[in-house]
């Protein structure tokens, strides 16, 4: 089956960010086209996991502005019978919105995109085209900016109402913009007659009425493209021969530079620009790892001071109440970018505030023995937020596999280097995990079908689903914490496999628990089927994942199912932990890092074979074990050629392992075959060459 990305399980609100590189202007482009400004939101108030209701204004009794103070959307006067509207979203490298609307006798366009010069000037510009049919006859007529949110006066250097938006702390609060709009806007329109104009809103900087022309929005035009053309969000070569997927990989590149922002003198990666708009613990390990996949490791390491000056007197290192895992992630997240780095000196600087987290995480787990034998989670931790689908405080085991997770990360990274204290982190991990997997054998049931699973909360009263949370188990077997073919992941693996077939991937695995959809779970099972060999299964939940996303390559958290009525949605979007997951998997497809050692090309679908127009190519791709070169070439009918070049790192890998279905022509020494598909490379290679062909060549 060819598999294909045609975003058919799109959400039907979208929600296209055409704000610049590290811009504080989140401005958002709906599927009607209305331009959307100052989300009034704070990025903590959070009910029930989605945005909250009472922030929700309405729109013709039907749908929620989800919550922008601001709307804005290009329309004209005269009477014509609508037909349909598209959208078309251009080069996956640009953020420039095209909205077409077509009547009996009238096509209505309009571009949306973002505009700021050297002297300060920000803008956001509408440029509009109207056209009408040769049997339209004439009618009076005049284009204008609708109002949706906040009603103002004319659009024509008008200053809004007064009032400001509080962005999350540290960001800078934002004044109400200014419209403006070009001249020739209003009149009589005879049939086969072209209009066009363009609106614009002022959000910093000065602009004389008189100069806001149509010749200043098509040169402003010129300037995006510009702009866009010279962003690169991958600093080195990131490139699969698929160009659908490669067109996902540069547009979820662009989102993720266009969520960050700078806060208090740093840099940081946001998963979005409204409800999760600001810095996450557990999301930031993520962004991190991702954002060295792109070269970008100053921008990481700035992410990780970030979350670092969140560490609080006791050690914790934590931004959400009850959300103890955070203090966790975060030493993960110190090893991981330390063994990405290469940077021995860096880990050895930072062991301190490991081990102050970790003594902090011992002493919550001593707490949670002083609730007595009653309480579930005695001997792991306290109530806790779950997450992830998973309320709280609660006792749940999200907190536990998380810090488990954690200290073998601290322990493995302080044993190899000799630091002081390795071995008290890996006695309370090995303490932690002996507690939860007796709990687990406890509380381990079925579902109503009789499939075997883990409820991820141990509170009897919550009606959670059986699938609520589970990406934690798929994110800590990932880890290599519990056995691939433990029967905690097989359990794992059967229950998503019954969840999963009308979509493609699982359902009601989030915060909408019925009907729903929490998109990039799914990414987190797909990679755990690289690592448990399972490709064929890790390739479909990749191009379905992809198809979910709306045309503009952006997701929502959690949107209803196509066939159901459900209207329900839940968190950001764009939301660029989504964007993230899609490159982290891209990546880890076509090599996969595990603790000991590297697979290369452990899943390569037909479709990213190369052709003699598209090649493979990762360069200096980060591991711990050094950065990698990987490039595969066509060099003719059912032949490729892969060229491999290893730099060393501070740590070696014990196997290097190399999967292809077919047969290895001009193989190099230090190669063995050790399975039908699979050779083993010898470690001390540092660079090889050779001929792969496929099956029956």
């Amino acid at each position: 089956m060819k598999h294909t990305i045609d975003f058919c399980f799109a959400p039907d609100i979208n929600q296209t960010c055409i704000g610049l590189v590290d811009d504080k202007y989140k401005t958002i482009v709906r599927e009607d086209g209305s331009l959307n400004y100052l989300w009034e939101s704070d990025k903590n108030e959070i009910v029930d996991g989605t945005i909250p209701p009472f922030r929700k204004r309405i729109l013709d009794n039907q749908e929620g502005n989800m919550a922008f103070k601001y709307r804005f959307l290009p329309r004209f006067s005269h009477r014509d019978s609508f037909v349909e509207r598209t959208q078309d979203f251009g080069d996956p490298s640009m953020a420039i919105v095209t909205t077409v609307e077509r009547f009996t006798d009238t096509v209505f366009s309009w571009k949306t995109f973002a505009y700021e010069n050297s002297d300060g000037l920000r803008m956001d510009i509408i440029l509009y085209r109207l056209e009408t049919s040769v049997d339209f006859g004439h009618a009076l007529t005049t284009v204008y900016l609708q109002e949706l949110g906040d009603h103002c006066d004319s659009p024509s250097a008008q200053r809004f109402q007064s009032g400001a938006y509080t962005l999350p702390v540290g960001v800078a609060r934002i004044p109400a913009p200014i419209a403006y709009a070009t001249e020739g806007g209003s009149g009589i329109i005879a049939a086969s007659e072209v209009w066009e104009g363009a609106f614009g809103i002022l959000y910093a900087g000065n602009l004389k009425e008189d100069e806001f022309t149509l010749e200043f929005a098509k040169n402003a035009l010129a300037w995006c493209k510009g702009y866009w053309n010279s962003v690169k969000p991958f600093l080195k070569a990131f490139r699969v021969p698929d160009q659908s997927v490669q067109n996902m990989l540069l547009s979820c590149g662009r989102n993720i530079l266009q969520a960050q922002e700078l806060v208090d003198t740093v840099k940081e990666f946001h998963v979005g620009p409204t409800i999760y708009r600001g810095l996450w613990v557990v999301d930031g390990y993520y962004f991190a790892e991702c954002a060295y996949m792109m070269g970008r490791e100053d921008e990481a390491f700035s992410l990780l001071l970030g979350i670092l000056r969140n560490q609080k007197p006791d050690g914790s290192i934590r931004i959400l109440p009850d959300h103890h895992k955070e203090t966790a992630v975060a030493i993960s997240n110190i090893v991981r970018q330390c063994e990405l780095h290469n940077d021995d000196e860096r880990l050895r600087e930072l062991w301190p505030t490991i081990m102050r987290g970790m003594l902090h995480l011992r002493s919550m787990r001593d707490d949670s023995l002083k609730l007595g034998s009653d309480y579930p989670a005695c001997g792991m931790f306290p109530p806790s937020f779950g997450d992830g689908g998973i309320y709280g405080p609660e006792p749940e085991y999200t907190t536990p596999m998380n810090v488990i997770l954690g200290m073998q990360d601290a322990y493995r990274a302080g044993f190899r280097l000799g630091l002081e204290g390795a071995q008290e982190i890996k006695d309370f991990s090995d303490e932690l995990m002996d507690v939860m997997m007796k709990a687990i054998s406890r509380d381990t049931t079925k579902t109503a079908e009789g499939i075997p699973y883990l409820p991820l909360s141990m509170d009897k009263t919550r009606d959670y689903k059986p699938q609520a949370g589970i990406q934690t188990i798929a994110r800590v077997a990932f880890h290599e914490e519990f056995a691939t073919d433990s029967e905690i992941v097989r359990n794992l693996f059967t229950l998503i496999d019954s969840i999963d077939d009308e979509e493609g991937i699982p359902y009601g695995t989030g915060w909408r628990p019925d009907q729903s959809l929490y998109t990039y779970s799914s990414v987190r099972f797909a990679q755990l089927m690289v690592a448990c060999g399972m490709p064929d299964k890790a390739v479909d939940y990749l191009y379905a994942f992809a198809n979910h996303a709306s045309a503009s390559r952006v997701w929502r958290e959690e949107q209803p199912l196509k066939s159901k009525h459900s209207s329900e949605v839940c968190g950001d979007m764009p939301h660029n932990w989504a964007s993230v997951e899609f490159i982290r998997l891209v990546r880890n497809m076509v090599l996969l890092e595990r603790n000991e050692g590297i697979h290369l090309l452990p899943v390569l679908p037909d479709e990213w074979l190369p052709t003699y127009e598209h090649d493979l190519m990762f360069e200096k791709t980060p591991t711990k074990f050094g950065e990698i070169d990987l490039h595969l070439e066509y060099e003719g009918p059912g032949s490729y050629l892969l060229e491999f070049r290893r730099g060393k790192g501070n740590q070696k890998p014990s196997f290097v392992n190399l999967t292809w279905k077919g047969e290895i022509g001009n193989m190099p020494e230090g190669f063995e075959k050790i399975g039908d598909h699979a050779w083993a490379i010898d470690p001390e290679l540092y660079s090889f060459s050779c001929i792969l062909y496929m099956p029956g060549c």
